[in-house]
């Protein structure tokens, strides 16, 4: 088991702010903090409210993709 930032890949989050492509970070809620996050298809656009999964962590940013992708 990971500690830190690292532990937190493929655990979910909510989106808190809108993530609108990798130039525009949104913000996540994790583990009780809040993240700034970009998303992992860098053209998609994540809405507030939506569940996403953490895939990486880039320059302190969460990257992630929402759970209802395919």
């Amino acid at each position: 088991m990971l500690n830190g930032v690292q532990g937190m890949i493929g655990e979910t989050a909510f989106v808190t702010k809108e993530i609108r492509g990798a130039r525009v970070p949104g913000s996540v809620r994790a583990r009780g903090e809040d993240w700034l996050a970009i998303p992992l298809d860098p053209s998609l656009t994540i809405d507030p409210g939506s569940e996403v999964v953490v895939a990486d962590i880039e320059r302190g940013l969460l990257v992630v993709f929402p759970t209802d992708s395919p």
